[in-house]
């Protein structure tokens, strides 16, 4: 069983956390990962990273995901843009960093629905697995193809399946927790996304940079086509985040530069959520709905300048400035209200704690 036990007080971990004042001024630039415990009214910083010399914090890490343990709500893993991966078992209150994993940039990560010690990361060259709650990684597949390992996904029903998606379009499986891969498909266009049906057995989908979302309902044989509608729609097929339902099967939403789109039949149709920001006008990076409260949404619309950020928050170069805001419904989003966000960084992962959907967390990434 995970155990880790921080000798300090609760006000020593949240070392610089408070809540954000929002009564004018421009919000400081603070990265990492801020914590609400109202539904985004007010925020304070989940940044403590106690070490043997002392509490230091993770506020100038800039976030790339945030990813959760299926079968641990309290377990968060923060990967980020070159500068290593981080775990908190405490919803937060304190991270501890990987050191085998340190400096590099993380782009996915995946624990195993059946034994939350076993974990595997990619940085895109490697796929790195620990089985002992992070104590120790080994590397289980290093890519030749130079084609970089964009996502990793564990299949939620047959243990030891698991898939990875090069950006090329390449998909990788291996049937025995990672010892051995062989490349199954070529799926073309630029991976994104690769994704697991908790749901469904058998079922993964493919996210692409700008040609769609393909599905697959035999375990990676196949794949068909699941955007669309989205191509009646300008930049609907320009992707940013697939977002699966938890409360619902076959329930998914798109984000893209137009914005956000709702699927109830797995892909077959699609409708675009009526948003308070008109399409194309805003970047939507970060949505999610309440699980015991479908009716209660919440989107974040960043305004970007100084580069294109098309190419799936990619962020290089940073941008010059940006500006973004936290919006939220309460009717299924027959009307919106915004609130302000605690940091002038752009937003790039927003969750929502399943236990208590009043607590939202947000990462933020970099802005110049």
């Amino acid at each position: 069983m995970r155990k880790i036990i921080f000798g300090l007080a609760a006000s020593l971990l949240l070392v610089g956390a408070g809540c954000i004042d929002f009564g004018g001024g421009k919000a400081a630039v603070t990265l990492g990962v801020f914590r609400s415990a109202d539904k985004g009214e007010t925020w304070v910083q989940t940044n403590a990273l106690p070490t043997a010399a002392g509490v230091k914090s993770l506020s100038g890490v800039s976030v790339y995901r945030i990813f959760t343990d299926p079968s641990d709500t309290s377990a968060l893993y923060l990967a980020t843009r070159g500068q290593g991966l981080y775990y908190s078992y405490d919803r937060g209150d304190s991270w501890r960093s990987v050191p085998a994993l340190q400096g590099k940039f993380i782009y996915s990560l995946s624990v195993d629905p059946a034994n939350k010690c076993v974990i595997y990361a990619t940085d895109g060259n490697n796929i790195f697995k620990t089985s002992d709650c992070s104590r120790s990684w080994s590397t289980v597949y290093l890519s030749q193809s130079g084609s970089r390992i964009a996502a990793i996904a564990l299949d939620y029903f047959n243990k030891g399946n698991i898939f990875a998606g090069l950006e090329d379009g390449t998909i990788l499986q291996s049937n025995n927790a990672g010892s051995s891969w062989r490349a199954t498909t070529s799926t073309g266009g630029t991976l994104r996304e690769l994704v697991a049906d908790p749901q469904v057995p058998g079922r993964f989908y493919i996210a692409k940079a700008s040609t769609g979302l393909l599905i697959s309902n035999d375990n990676g044989q196949t794949w068909e086509d699941a955007a669309g509608e989205l191509r009646n729609f300008s930049s609907g097929l320009t992707f940013y985040r697939l977002i699966l339902d938890s409360t619902k099967k076959n329930s998914l939403y798109w984000l893209s530069k137009y914005g956000i789109f709702h699927t109830l039949d797995a892909g077959k149709t699609w409708r675009d959520l009526k948003l308070v920001t008109a399409p194309g006008t805003v970047d939507i990076y970060n949505f999610a709905l309440n699980p015991k409260n479908t009716q209660e949404l919440f989107y974040t619309g960043t305004i970007i300048s100084g580069t294109s950020a098309a190419d799936s928050l990619s962020f290089s170069p940073p941008p010059k400035t940006s500006s973004s805001k936290l919006y939220k419904s309460v009717d299924g989003g027959a009307t919106w209200f915004n609130r302000k966000l605690p940091t002038g960084a752009i937003p790039v992962n927003l969750l929502i704690y399943p236990d208590d959907p009043k607590v939202l967390f947000l990462g933020f990434t970099l802005a110049q």
